[in-house]
């Protein structure tokens, strides 16, 4: 059997496993200012992958969740020039839902189809990248080094976790991110991006009566 194929036929046998990790990470509050519940699943996946001799790298961030890089190596001994550079397996911890969220709406299965804050977006992309890292590390195969990365603030732009991501996709081969796809399956390969923008605008004070036509109003400038 090559190892595409154990590593298929292990995967099509950790669907309970699978299946028991997305339970806890969606019923785990983790909206993008709450780093003390992205913080929690983040041990919930460095624990996972620590369980499957994987090794992790804790990023601490001040205000929210922490970053992780879990690492496999590859084949890149035999490697040379692109081949040696990692290839990520990116995905966000954080939702956008408030405190309280999965005890109002825990996960659940109804039929096929798993529900509750964070399923798609973008938890169950953290749950098989978890997986996919495990499989490679277990059966080997990779053709090069693997790194996990998972980011704690991409709901709110990625304030404190984007100089991460940065620095990780500048010295990557290629950069595989989670998301869920459309309902029709097919797979998004560009986004668009986001600009935080803040603007002063200083006004001129003046004497309503005795002088305002010297005055000039900020909030008059600004619209």
């Amino acid at each position: 059997m090559t190892t595409e194929a154990q590593i298929t036929a292990w995967l099509a046998t950790q669907q309970d496993a699978m299946l028991a990790e997305l339970k806890e990470m969606v019923n785990t509050d983790g909206g993008s200012y709450d780093k003390a519940g992205v913080d929690k699943t983040g041990l919930q996946v460095k624990r996972f992958l620590e369980a499957h001799g994987i090794a992790v790298e804790v990023v601490p961030r001040e205000k929210h969740g922490d970053c992780l890089r879990g690492i496999v190596p590859g084949a890149h001994e035999i490697a040379s020039g692109n081949q040696q550079k990692n290839i990520v397996l990116m995905g966000h911890r954080d939702t956008v839902f408030p405190k309280g969220e999965p005890e109002r709406r825990p996960f659940t299965i109804q039929g096929n189809i798993a529900y509750g804050p964070g399923v798609a977006d973008m938890k169950a992309g953290i749950v098989m990248n978890m997986f996919v890292l495990a499989a490679f590390h277990k059966f080997g195969g990779a053709p090069g080094p693997l790194v996990g990365l998972f980011t704690g603030d991409e709901e709110i732009g990625s304030p404190e976790g984007r100089p991460v991501i940065e620095n990780e996709a500048r010295s990557a081969r290629v950069v595989f991110n989670s998301e869920p796809g459309r309902p029709s399956g097919n797979v998004v390969t560009g986004r668009k991006g986001g600009v935080f923008s803040v603007v002063d605008i200083e006004g001129k004070a003046a004497h309503s009566g005795g002088n305002f036509e010297a005055g000039i109003s900020a909030i008059g400038e600004a619209a």
